[in-house]
């Protein structure tokens, strides 16, 4: 066999891989998909709901800042 029809062989190996990896990206995306819109129905994604405002996610009361240390030598 010459060498150029090895590089081809390779070649071809090289872009099956990476269509093989570009259609398993996709299925996921897919299945992603498929299961937010099912969870919606159902109300168990963040999509489905009700968004919070920030104030929500502080905390209710913050603690006093400490300054910081002098570094000693």
């Amino acid at each position: 066999m010459y060498h150029s029809a090895d590089y081809v062989v390779s070649e071809l190996h090289r872009l099956d891989e990476q269509r093989l990896l570009q259609q398993l990206e996709r299925r996921r995306v897919v299945a992603e998909r498929i299961a937010e819109v099912a969870g919606a129905a159902d109300g168990a994604t963040d999509a489905a709901r009700l968004r919070r405002g920030i104030r929500a996610l502080l905390p209710r009361r913050l603690r006093p800042l400490t300054p910081p240390r002098p570094a000693t030598s």
